[in-house]
């Protein structure tokens, strides 16, 4: 019962944060073809911005305030880490989409270049000596 309890919490938890978190949202819109090419100015704005959170929230707890700003210093703290991984990550695969549709644009214009004309392939099929059927 509190198994079935705590994973019902958690998945519903999982599907606010994908809906309303904003490092969530940025990160599935970047994670697009479309979006892909945004990761560099994308990561490095969501590196100083966490980071200036992380900071702040660390001035405030170092100088006495509230246990709870701890929370969002540890928020501040995952969220860097996430968008500093985000870069190298994302631009890799940005080159790897770019080699793979330069690697089909080539093939198709090799296959659309070896491809006989209309009247090519008419005057082939006037040559092909027609097979006996047994």
């Amino acid at each position: 019962m509190n198994f079935a309890a705590s994973w019902a919490l958690s998945s519903r938890l999982y599907g606010l944060a994908q809906r309303f978190c904003p490092s969530n949202i940025v990160l599935r819109r970047v994670h697009s073809r479309s979006g892909i090419k945004w990761v560099p100015l994308v990561g490095l704005t969501g590196v100083i911005v966490y980071g200036l959170v992380m900071v702040a929230c660390g001035t405030i707890v170092r100088d006495g305030g509230p246990g709870w700003v701890n929370l969002f210093f540890t928020v501040g703290f995952w969220n860097t880490c996430r968008f500093t991984l985000l870069i190298p990550t994302s631009v890799a695969r940005l080159l790897r989409v770019r080699h793979q549709e330069k690697a089909l644009l080539r093939d198709g214009q090799r296959t659309h270049a070896t491809a006989p004309t209309a009247a090519e392939a008419e005057g082939m099929d006037a040559h092909v000596p027609a097979v006996p059927v047994s």
